[in-house]
């Protein structure tokens, strides 16, 4: 399995709470190697160090897409979950650097990376404070008619580890509900893309729209306030750099709303 050692990270002075950043997978095909994934994710921590630092915030970037975890989209892992390794992660990293920490972290996740963050949502509610899924292309929807990984309903298949995911739709529940969710999309992120099970309307777009609209839904149904909120980014396509300047904003905005409900 992959080494921690190989898993890019920044850690600030004083750590308050650590952040997992789920990378894209920006190539047409599974060529890149474990060594360019590393430093693909070493990227993205250079990206966010700033803000880590201002928010004294640990810095986690599993390189994911390589021969351990090319289904991560799918949390499908070769000897382990890519659930399973960020949580292993986490705790390192917390029990390490953060005084009293309860386990909890905050999630940000781009394209492919958001696909996976969108899952390990409903799957893993209870060990997130927050979510920024940043344009993925599919969603986990609360539909028990379809399977997972488009779904709640039973697993269609093994993950390639060989154990089997079976969801339980009390996720869905505290994911619209209980965690801060925050959907961003760019306005001319217009491509189409590939049908999937499950999955309403073409664009990425229309997708955020749909699947937002139905965690609200699903919230009401269930008597409770939706935490689930949707951004369009005037003017950005499908650009993981561009796109972190807004998550940042998203997610800076959420810690804040978290302190002034803990003052009063």
């Amino acid at each position: 399995m992959l080494e921690a050692e190989s898993v890019a990270s920044f850690i600030p002075g004083s750590p308050v709470r650590v952040l997992v950043l789920a990378h894209g997978f920006p190539w047409p095909d599974d060529s890149k190697s474990d060594n360019e994934l590393v430093e693909y994710a070493r990227a993205a921590v250079r990206r966010w160090r700033a803000f880590a630092e201002k928010h004294h915030t640990i810095l986690v970037a599993p390189p994911f897409g390589g021969r351990d975890f090319a289904g991560y989209q799918e949390m499908a892992g070769r000897e382990t979950g890519p659930d399973e390794f960020v949580n292993l992660l986490v705790d390192e990293m917390a029990r390490e650097h953060i005084p009293h920490v309860n386990g909890r972290f905050s999630l940000h996740g781009h394209s492919a990376g958001a696909q996976f963050a969108a899952r390990y949502l409903v799957t893993h509610p209870g060990r997130l404070t927050n979510v920024i899924l940043s344009a993925p292309s599919t969603y986990p929807f609360p539909d028990p008619g379809t399977p997972w990984p488009d779904s709640m309903g039973a697993a269609a298949r093994h993950r390639v580890s060989g154990s089997a995911v079976t969801p339980r739709p009390e996720g869905w529940r505290a994911a619209a509900t209980e965690v801060a969710v925050g959907v961003l999309v760019g306005s001319q992120d217009t491509e189409p893309r590939p049908t999937a099970p499950g999955q309403p309307g073409s664009t990425r777009i229309e997708r955020a729209i749909a699947w937002v609209d139905t965690m609200h839904r699903h919230a009401e149904a269930n008597r409770r306030q939706s935490t689930v909120r949707l951004s369009v980014v005037d003017g950005l396509g499908h650009d993981e750099a561009a796109m972190a300047v807004p998550a940042q904003n998203m997610l800076a905005g959420q810690w804040a709303a978290a302190r002034r409900s803990r003052a009063t």
